[in-house]
């Protein structure tokens, strides 16, 4: 299916199943009409906007009046939101009364785009979350607001007073990735995220489409150095340093190649910082590179997942860790940090392996990855029951059910 073609749902079937569509046509049923608002900080770039751009067609495939609109803002307010970010995930820091105030007036501003006619309006992370704060009283009474959390809540940061906590306490419901988290004083509700299986970035691919991508980016020939890959935003949270350490270790007794691809998101300001620090990291390293792709290389990243003998993900903080889904769902063993959402996707030892995240997991990290290079036949074993793990509990359709689920009990 091409990116220009809207998804349906049966479209599904021969990767889930007739009996979960049916399922899901039969739930649309009960919602049909239901006037949905979603809002978020980005429309391209990162996991909510992939998320949105597969399921809010599939939404409207089984009746729902959805919409879905973007938040602007300028630096400062983005750079406060990224603060905030950082804080709940447990990065000290001070939320300082300018970037708050640039926080309140951008929301106020932004206020318009809410449609007050909505029945439910789900606001993604902390960018967006002061717009419940404009809702007119009689509004409010009649409409849901749910917050959702794509990010790592720290309990020590949350246990905390701060505004964020009497912010998003206000909403109905709060949709979380984990147990894990702190759900405050707030109705909790757990929401996997999920890949789209069809979509340009995880669909499947010819050995030429994915020799084609290769050759483009100067990728060396995998027989005698297979490729080890990292994909994630340049975030400070993410591990690149540490798997640049690892795989020093790695090289130094065997072959291989790094590559860690990258983007840039409008509506995280620290990217630029990060990309260029992980460019000083590895400059005179040999057969290690760093990508910086634009936000519609779906294509390029399918491919340079499915060329790659291992994927890494060694985050210290990790809301969830789509790509971590990805990988498994190109039949890759992942290794990654045991922290945030990575553990509900990694069985360590079964489809991958699970890591101290920081500095102490280093050497675990080049261990890992020198047995899987070491031993392709049981690396293709634990990329095999990754696919059937995100099979059974990582794809969109999923994802759809448990959303028209949350819907269906606070409206219906």
């Amino acid at each position: 299916m091409t990116e220009n073609r809207k998804p349906h749902l049966g479209d599904y079937i021969p990767v889930v199943g007739e009996a979960k569509v049916e399922e899901l046509l039969r739930f649309g049923e009960e919602l049909k009409g239901l006037k949905l608002q979603q809002i978020n900080s980005a429309r391209h770039g990162g996991g909510v906007a992939e998320m949105l751009i597969s399921l809010i067609p599939l939404e409207e495939s089984l009746g729902l009046n959805v919409t879905w609109d973007v938040i602007t803002g300028d630096p400062a307010f983005f750079s406060y939101t990224k603060t905030v970010h950082n804080f709940l995930q447990g990065k000290p820091g001070s939320l300082d009364l300018v970037g708050a105030k640039a926080y309140w007036d951008t929301n106020r501003k932004n206020y318009a785009l809410v449609n007050e006619q909505a029945d439910v309006v789900l606001v993604h992370d902390p960018q967006p979350a002061g717009l419940i704060t404009f809702v007119p009283d009689d509004v409010r009474r009649r409409q849901k607001w749910i917050w959702r959390c794509h990010i790592q809540t720290s309990r020590d940061a949350c246990l905390l007073m701060n505004p964020v906590r009497s912010l998003i306490e206000l909403y109905d419901v709060a949709i979380y990735s984990s147990t894990r988290y702190c759900t405050w004083d707030i109705a909790p509700f757990i929401i996997l995220p999920y890949i789209d299986p069809l979509s340009e970035k995880n669909r499947d691919l010819t050995e030429a489409e994915i020799q084609t991508v290769l050759d483009r980016h100067g990728v060396g020939d995998l027989t005698e150095k297979p490729l080890i890959t990292l994909v994630s935003r340049f975030d400070p949270f993410k591990g690149h340093a540490f798997a640049i350490e690892s795989f020093r270790q790695v090289r130094a007794r065997r072959p291989c190649q790094l590559l860690m691809v990258g983007g840039t998101a409008g509506d995280d300001p620290e990217n630029e910082l990060i990309l260029a620090e992980i460019k000083e990291k590895i400059s005179g390293l040999e057969d290690v590179r760093v990508l910086n792709l634009p936000a519609d290389s779906h294509l390029d990243i399918n491919a340079l997942q499915r060329a790659s003998s291992v994927i890494l993900q060694p985050s210290v903080k990790e809301g969830f860790g789509l790509t971590v889904t990805e990988g498994l769902w190109k039949g890759k063993p992942v290794i990654g940090g045991d922290t945030g959402g990575i553990p509900a996707q990694i069985a360590d030892g079964y489809n991958g392996y699970l890591i101290t995240p920081g500095e102490g997991g280093v050497a675990e990290m080049a261990e890992r990855i020198g047995f899987l290079l070491n031993n392709p036949v049981m690396a293709r074993e634990m990329g095999r029951r990754g696919r059937e793990t995100v099979r059974e509990r990582f794809l969109i359709t999923r994802g759809l059910w448990d959303e028209m689920m949350l819907l269906k009990t606070l409206t219906r």
